[in-house]
């Protein structure tokens, strides 16, 4: 049985991810705004919602299998390395980085969390 704070550190980075894939696969205007500012292509920005999305699945079925929900934290946490990469390209500042890197911090605690 996972331990109450794995749970919960599984789901508040299941609950980011999937809002961030759900505003990349539904073309939510905003989303899209960030994806031309980025210079990512619309597939590329569909490719990586879904990802997102079957990292999410990923880290919560980690919680009844542990190898898949580390391997989906690790993605998680790689694509999240390539947003922030991507953000710096960008010249954006700080502010507009900082999800990224928060998503970078929760998705390792995850792979650490269920590999324990």
């Amino acid at each position: 049985m996972d331990s109450p704070v794995t749970v919960a550190v599984t789901v508040v980075l299941a609950v980011l991810f999937a809002f961030s894939s759900s505003i990349k696969l539904l073309g939510v205007a905003r989303s899209v705004a960030i994806r031309d500012h980025l210079g990512i292509s619309p597939q590329l920005w569909k490719a990586i919602g879904g990802l997102e999305l079957a990292g999410v699945v990923g880290v919560l079925a980690g919680l009844v299998w542990p190898p898949i929900g580390v391997a989906a934290a690790i993605g998680l946490a790689l694509l999240s390395v390539g947003a922030i990469a991507t953000h710096l390209r960008a010249r954006d500042g700080v502010a507009d980085t900082a999800s990224a890197a928060v998503a970078v911090a929760l998705a390792v605690v995850v792979a650490v969390l269920q590999a324990s």
